[in-house]
Formats: structure tokens, sequence, C-alpha cells
């Protein structure tokens, strides 16, 4: 698997830093501890590393934002740190104290979250490695999994020898394997990332990996390959049920037409109409057919 991943992770990451590239390069027996051992596992694992890492382009997370910036991603009603124009201004380019304000001391709500105890822990432990671990207390879950100090040296997570251990641990800890082998991509990014920010991203890597790795004679579309989910049988029958035009052919397979009639639910829902099923999606549904009972 490591070679593969190798040809393709150069071919279609091609400013790709040589610290992943090594660390991909000498995979092979991580992915087989970890189970990444089908093209379909190794394409939604190689998606979510890609899309975190910019394309194996990032290995700390950068602070660096302009003022505007600093307001769209934590901005009043957008972030917990509640960032005013008056602050952006002042931490714009200034990555240390940007990080303290969001992510540590100056936020004292987060910090809990992430385990930032010290001043100064909100950029030492920012954005770190191929899934971008971030807080003291990650670090520290993570030096406990893999046997690393990352807690200790942060920069260890970067390091070839180290860099896919917290990405791999996680994914194993979070029964990724089996999610992949649905293809749902849906639930391996929302317990990566705590949402589904960046799926269509995500969603635009995998395609392009599954079209390098898939074997030869496999359907084009990997959803026609994956395993039957029982969750997308229940989805498949509700959305029948309430009234999906055309009906969807109830397979537990996540295609097109089922996306499809999720858009055309939320739609009607007055939802944000992204085709994914998540629990506001799954709520409302619920709501429907309660009344339709």
């Amino acid at each position: 698997m490591s070679s593969i991943a190798y040809k393709t992770v150069l071919k279609l990451a091609p400013k790709a830093k040589d610290n992943y590239l090594k660390a991909i390069q000498q995979s092979g027996p991580l992915f087989e501890q970890h189970g990444i051992t089908t093209p379909l596992r190794l394409s939604h694992f190689l998606a979510q590393a890609l899309h975190e890492t910019g394309g194996f382009t990032v290995l700390r997370e950068s602070m660096k934002y302009r003022a505007p910036r600093i307001l769209e991603i934590f901005g009043v009603g957008k972030h917990s740190a509640a960032v005013t124009p008056a602050e952006a201004e002042q931490l714009a380019g200034n990555e240390q104290a940007l990080a303290e304000r969001v992510y540590g001391l100056g936020n004292p709500k987060k910090a809990l979250e992430l385990g930032n105890t010290q001043p100064g822990d909100g950029f030492l432990f920012r954005g770190n490695g191929v899934l971008q671990m971030t807080g003291r207390g990650h670090h520290r879950r993570m030096s406990q999994l893999c046997g690393v100090d990352f807690e200790g040296t942060p920069a260890l997570a970067t390091e070839p020898e180290y860099a896919l251990l917290p990405a791999l641990f996680t994914w194993t800890s979070g029964n990724l394997n089996a999610y992949a082998d649905k293809n749902d991509i849906r639930t391996i990014t929302r317990r990566i990332n705590g949402g589904y920010t960046g799926v269509a991203d995500r969603e635009d890597w995998f395609e392009k990996l599954w079209k390098e790795l898939k074997p030869k004679g496999t359907p084009e579309a990997a959803w026609e390959t994956s395993d039957a989910d029982a969750d997308v049988v229940l989805l498949q029958n509700e959305l029948n049920t309430l009234g999906a035009n055309p009906r969807v052919v109830v397979d537990g397979r996540y295609g097109p037409a089922t996306k499809r009639a999720v858009i055309q639910f939320q739609k009607i829902a007055g939802l944000k109409a992204d085709g994914i099923a998540g629990p506001v999606t799954r709520a409302a549904m619920q709501l429907r057919l309660a009344s339709l009972r």
C-alpha cells in the first residue's frame, strides 16, 4: 500500500512536503497495522489527510491572518473567541497573540476544551501534523496512544518517523475503516472534524484518489463497490415515505439518487441543501414523519 500511496500522492499533490512524502514512503507496516489495506480505505484516509494539510503542504497551522480573515474565522457569531473588529486589527499578523487569544488562555472556554492550561499553549499546540491535532490535551492523548512525546516536543508530529501515527490512531479509535467500507465520507469527516467543514474539498480529493487507486474492472463510482449500510436503508425508506420523487432504490448505498432525495427534502424543509443527512436534517425528517403518523 505504501508504494502506490506514495506514487499517487506525488501525482496528485506535487507540492507535498518531504516530511509527509517520507512518512508515506515508509508507511507500509503502519497501514497494515491499522487495517488500511484496501483501495477504498486508503482513498478515504488520504482524502482526509490531504484536505487537512492543504495537499500535504501544511505542517503547522499558520496564524498569520489579516483582520478580515480573523473576523471570518474567529469573529463574533463565528467562534467562541468572538474577536471584535478592533481586536482583529491588533492581532493581524501576530501569530502568537492570535493563537493565545482564540485557543489559549485568552479564550477560557476553548482553552478548557483543548486542555491548554499554560500561557503560550495556544500557539505551541496549534494545528499540528497530518490531521492538524490542536491543543495540549490532544497532544497528550496522542502521546499516550502512540508512545511518542508529542506533548513535550510538538515538532515530533511532523517528523517522517512519527507523522502518520496520530492520524492513524485517530482513524482506528474512531473505527473509521468500517465507515470507509460503506463509503461514508460524511461520518468520517464528522468524526475527524467535529462537523462537516470542508466536506466538498474532502470529496474532491477522494474522487481523485479513487480514480488512481481503484483496481482495474472496478466501477468508476466508489459507492457502487461499498458495503450496504443499515442506517442508509432506514434513511432511504424514510425519504420514500416523505415523498421522494423519483423514489429511491433501497440498497443501503448513499449514491447520487439518495443525495438528490436528501437535497430535495432539505429544500422543502428550508434547510441548507448540501445532501448531507446530518443530525439537523435527520431531526427534521423525524418531525415530518411524526406528523404523517
